[in-house]
């Protein structure tokens, strides 16, 4: 895919490249029927050898389609086009919040307006049962006006994903997660608070709280933490603003503010967005009978959306292969139909295929303008879109395949908590195998003398998996002999007085080690071990 072919999927002039690898590309556009410069992101899905980047990218798109507000990036157009998968969203000229941040020249005021729209955004998405799972600066958008936009819903997760998907997987990023994102729980909309909480306490001091040398580090230290150790950072923070980031960054999500309209209603701010959807959502309930055409019309739009996949399925013709990035179609070559989130078309938005598909469902289903009017986008069945097991086409139901579940026996020492998925299931020693359906499985062990042990487990139908773990491996061990005496501590956390008893555990990887005696001058050093080793050191103290 080069610049001298001007026209992409049959509708976008491509303006400037953006940034491209081998599997993704992303453009600075025009919406040749939108008239308007967009920013596209295409993922060539033959070329990627993990699936959940895939997935991940269809997420980002079905979700974005449904929200609506200005604080938020809005998707403009989706599908696929052989094997792309591609994304056209608004043209937002500004940076990311990381960027803004490292100049340091933000004042009070500015601040205050980037705090209240932030929470605004996510306000928003909340109502819609959406929970971003990503909150931190590289993700939240600054323009020179200093509007404010959410971006990046890639990991998020809807109220639908509880139904078709493992939701509680652990992801996110590290510095900015949740205590209970860490451990994997089942999340709310209180733990991309706690998100929100960190990335404003950076905003007004300057530094992340949790942020250490490495990764294990990091979330040690959120799954420690003690809001009293923030305490002085505080202070440099306005009254207002910080009495907010103080109850955001609660380890106990009970402790926190219970949702972004709260701290808002403090703030003195209306999210009018918000309030909008509210009242339109009333005047439809306060209506039985407009409840019931809504009703009937989504679901005759589901079934012209089906018709009309089929007939369009069955016409298309075989069109020549695009064979890379390099060779994508022209506006002159491009023949084959664009299969849209929306129903398939090959000229035509998807808002105008929408508003086609509202007037043939008035002829069906006899909906009045006054009902049309009524219809939110929780509603609307134009922008409900298929789960996560069918993300990139419309597809006819058929009755799911009989399968026998498989079994998984695991053999821990010394002994664990099993999460599968996410979801604590039993304690090792186990009595009995757990019974998990066939398929891929995330498999976390947790023992509070070590570090969360995780793997990527598949279980076969009818058949017994076997898992045998020593998280004595897992772990670096360190003898330490020191004259006269010290005691020893590793990352800040005292482990004991020489001569130990027992050898200290440590994470794999890089550790400070720093030994006190009241009569000497500490020892402080950083030292480095995989999994496995055991570090002998020995010091003396100098006078």
């Amino acid at each position: 895919m080069t610049l001298s072919t001007e026209i992409l999927f049959d509708r976008f002039e491509i303006i400037e490249i953006l940034k491209k690898d081998e599997h993704a590309s992303v453009f600075l556009a025009n919406h040749i029927y939108l008239s308007k410069k967009i920013i596209l992101k295409i993922l060539n899905t033959e070329k990627i050898a993990d699936n959940s980047l895939v997935e991940r990218f269809k997420r980002e798109a079905k979700i974005l389609a449904r929200l609506d507000h200005p604080n938020i990036i809005k998707v403009l157009d989706f599908g696929t086009s052989k094997e792309y998968f591609y994304i056209s969203f608004e043209y937002f000229e500004g940076e990311s919040l990381r960027n803004l941040l490292k100049k340091n020249n933000l004042t009070t005021e500015q601040k205050e307006m980037l705090m209240a729209q932030l929470l605004k955004g996510l306000d928003y998405a909340h109502s819609y049962k959406i929970i971003h799972r990503d909150i931190k600066p590289e993700n939240i958008f600054v323009n020179a006006s200093f509007q404010l936009k959410i971006g990046d819903f890639g990991l998020a997760l809807s109220a639908e994903d509880n139904l078709v998907t493992q939701p509680y997987s652990i992801v996110g990023t590290p510095g900015y997660m949740s205590p209970e994102q860490i451990r994997g729980e089942k999340l709310t909309d209180k733990s991309d608070l706690f998100s929100a909480g960190v990335v404003l306490f950076e905003m007004y001091t300057g530094k992340n709280p949790f942020l250490q040398e490495n990764i294990n580090l990091t979330i040690n230290k959120i799954m420690s933490f003690n809001e009293d150790e923030i305490k002085e950072d505080l202070e440099i923070i306005p009254d207002e603003q910080r009495e907010i980031i103080s109850g955001l960054l609660r380890r106990n999500p009970s402790q926190r503010f219970q949702s972004a309209a709260e701290i808002l209603k403090k703030l003195n701010i209306t999210n009018e967005t918000q309030y909008y959807k509210t009242q339109t959502i009333t005047t439809v309930k306060s209506k039985k009978n407009a409840v019931i055409a809504v009703f009937s019309s989504a679901v005759v739009i589901s079934a012209i959306v089906l018709v009309m996949f089929i007939q369009r399925n069955n016409s298309s013709s075989k069109n020549e292969t695009l064979t890379g990035m390099e060779n994508a179609p022209t506006a002159e070559t491009q023949k084959e139909p664009i299969k849209h989130e929306f129903g398939t078309n090959e000229h035509g938005s998807p808002q105008e295929n929408a508003l086609k598909t509202k007037e043939q469902t008035s002829l069906s289903g006899k909906t009045s303008d006054n009902q049309k009017e009524n219809i939110t986008p929780a509603n609307n069945s134009l922008q409900s879109l298929d789960n996560e097991t069918n993300a990139d086409k419309v597809i006819p139901i058929t009755p799911p395949a009989i399968t026998k579940n498989g079994r998984l026996f695991i053999d821990c020492y010394p002994w664990a908590e099993v999460y599968i998925d996410g979801v604590k299931k039993d304690v090792t020693p186990l009595s009995r195998p757990i019974t998990l359906q066939p398929g891929d499985h995330t498999l976390k062990l947790i023992n509070p003398d070590y570090p969360p042990y995780m793997a990527l487990i598949r279980i076969e139908p009818n058949q017994r998996t076997d898992i045998k773990i020593n998280l004595d491996k897992t772990l670096t061990y360190l003898k330490c002999n020191v004259y006269p005496w010290g005691n020893i501590y590793v990352n800040g956390e005292f482990k004991g007085q020489t001569p130990l008893r027992e050898l200290v555990k440590l994470n794999p990887g890089e550790n400070r080690i720093t030994i006190k005696n009241p009569n000497y001058r500490d020892i402080d050093t950083l030292v480095t071990a995989a999994k496995g080793d055991t570090l002998n050191l020995v010091f003396k103290f100098k006078k």
